[in-house]
């Protein structure tokens, strides 16, 4: 028997993944979920422990360790930068020594996490190296024989992308791509000279970019390209990276933020940056359409380049930060890159803990693979005693509900336009409410996204919102036919459905789509089923369960939320509770 406990640690993001040879995938969860400190970059002790109860297994059941991690990985291109660089190159490699540093002692961190002796443990250890364990958690979830795995973001390991051949239970490295030139960098240096300026905010400028005009298109192409067998290519006059240390500052306690990474010379392009206190100007949107649009055609480069790479095979996997990228994810699909592909539902740093446990346990031990991982829901989850206890301790009027009254009532508010708060079965994994974490509502009432905003999320009004489809009418609504099970492919909206989808579809005419069948989350499929009944609609709006927080984890978090806010109604597992009417609309301004 294999038990497998992937990390990743003192890393944004830190997360772990349980894993058995038989079972494959047991649990998986992001630290921020628990200690609610978003893109927690300590060690995710918290997250060790929780992923252990939920497979019922202590520290001593585990036989093996898989850290995403490698010091030892890519010393050639250290070497060759700190030659270049000499002054950032060895202040970087004193600071990547001290964090592995923190590593070497992750066999008594386990321990402390545990509760128990550090003699008790006796798993083995491996280090992954970063892009290999991005590379393995979307290939070993695929279900895909073989695949063309391709992976970009910020850095790992000294590395910014690679492409793999896979095949059966082996990833073989065709290319990389190393620090300084990162395609992530490039995104999030815009970002930053946008006024975006925290930890995780490319997906803001992603939905900013629907309002702009292509105007800085040349300007664009002097920021980056993909030249063929070569890689990534930055012009480094533009950017400050290579020369600090690191890109973002890590707190004792996990907490991360954003260094700028671009240098004065982007003023030369651009003219002056954006104050985050700023309005949003319309060249900051024409900004960001022309680096959206720059960085799709350099991604589909990339993505060609690695099919080549691997003699035409057009079945791909994607992973990484990047492959968070909706919009690009959507023009591969339906321009005919490629014939298959899956992205990993937390194609971030996070993943790379299920990556790094699925590379030992197929790559290394060499156990047969289960088949394709078809939902994302590997996290905590409550029983009734558990959400009873927390709701009478709220003070509010809950009922219980049977399952059939539960799927009637919720069908019929959100029919009726209430914006409800659902807490079901165990919790996503990774950045996306995939419907047992969400606050739903009708895709299609009249100004729905503006009540949400004002009720709810009180954000940017340029960001969408996400429709969640049965994914037997995802064709006869938009203008895909790749199931996309875990909201990472941006689709168009038919013309005949846009005014029925009109809270879900964007400025551009798009909508970031989840499809869904029964045997993925039964009981949502048949709250749209319900849905549709009433409506015609088989689409609910779906955003995550939080406000400017982590998404909630606990069914105390989700009724603190939900009274901090002016949702109409609340699911916490069988208990229903709805606010008066009174409540629901005071204050509020569309």
């Amino acid at each position: 028997m294999a038990l497998v406990l992937g990390l990743n640690s003192i890393h944004p993001d830190a997360a772990a993944v349980l894993m058995d040879d038989k079972k494959g995938v047991i649990a998986a969860i992001a630290e921020e979920r628990i200690n609610r400190k978003k893109h927690c970059a300590g060690f995710p002790s918290l997250a060790i422990a929780e992923v252990l109860r939920l497979g019922g297994a202590s520290m001593s059941d585990i036989t093996d360790v898989a850290i995403a991690r490698d010091s030892g990985a890519n010393r050639g291109a250290k070497l060759g930068f700190i030659a270049r660089h000499p002054v950032s190159g060895i202040k970087l490699a004193m600071w990547s020594q001290k964090v592995h540093g923190k590593l070497a002692t992750v066999d008594q961190l386990i321990a402390e996490a545990c509760g128990r002796p550090h003699a008790d443990f006796k798993a083995k250890i491996h280090n992954v190296e970063h892009h290999i364990a991005h590379a393995a958690s979307s290939f070993f979830w695929s279900g895909f024989d073989r695949a063309t795995a391709l992976t970009t973001d910020g850095a790992g390991d000294f590395c910014t992308g690679l492409i793999a051949k896979c095949e059966g239970n082996k990833i073989e490295v065709l290319h990389k791509n190393f620090w300084p030139h990162s395609f992530g960098v490039f995104y999030t240096a815009v970002c930053n000279f946008l006024g975006f300026t925290k930890y995780g905010e490319e997906y803001k400028v992603m939905g900013l970019s629907a309002y702009g005009k292509d105007t800085f298109s040349e300007q664009m192409k002097t920021l980056v390209d993909y030249v063929p067998g070569v890689g990534i290519r930055l012009n480094l006059k533009y950017y400050n990276h290579h020369y600090t240390v690191h890109t973002h500052n890590q707190t004792e306690d996990g907490e991360i933020t954003v260094k700028p990474m671009w240098s004065e010379a982007m003023k030369e392009l651009f003219g002056q940056p954006r104050s985050r206190k700023d309005p949003t100007e319309q060249k900051h949107k024409d900004m960001s359409l022309s680096m959206q649009k720059r960085f799709e055609d350099v991604y589909i480069k990339y993505v060609q380049d690695g099919i080549r790479m691997n003699g035409g095979l057009r079945d791909v996997v994607l992973a990484g930060g990047c492959a968070l990228n909706g919009v690009a994810n959507g023009r591969l699909v339906m321009e005919k890159h490629l014939d298959r592909v899956y992205i990993h539902p937390a194609a971030g740093d996070d993943g790379t803990a299920a990556g790094s446990a699925a590379y030992v346990m197929h790559s290394i031990l060499n156990k047969p693979r289960l088949g394709e991982v078809i939902h994302g829901y590997w996290g905590s989850s409550w029983t009734d005693e558990e959400c009873e206890k927390a709701v009478r301790e709220s003070g509010m009027p809950f009922k219980k509900l049977t399952r059939e009254q539960l799927i009637n009532t919720a069908a019929d508010a959100l029919s009726q336009g209430k914006i409800l708060g659902w807490f079901q079965g165990r919790e996503e994994w990774g950045p996306r409410a995939l419907g047992n974490r969400s606050i739903i509502c009708h895709p299609g009432w009249p100004d729905m996204k503006a009540i949400l905003n004002a009720r709810v999320k009180n954000r940017e009004p340029f960001r969408p919102f996400a429709p969640l489809c049965m994914e037997e009418h995802l064709s006869e609504m938009y203008e895909g036919t790749h199931d996309v099970p875990f909201m990472n492919v941006v689709y168009k909206v038919r013309p005949e459905w846009r005014a029925r989808l009109s809270a879900t579809t964007h400025e551009d005419s798009t909508g970031r789509v989840q499809t869904m069948r029964r045997a993925q989350n039964e009981l949502f499929y048949d709250l749209l089923t319900a849905f549709k009944a009433r409506t015609g609609v088989p689409v609910l709006l779906n955003t995550s369960f939080n406000e400017n927080e982590p998404i909630v984890h606990t069914p105390a978090h989700a009724i603190g939320c939900f009274q901090r806010t002016r949702m109409s109604g609340l699911a916490v597992g069988p208990f229903w509770y709805e606010k008066p009417a009174d409540e629901q609309d005071k204050g509020v301004a569309v």
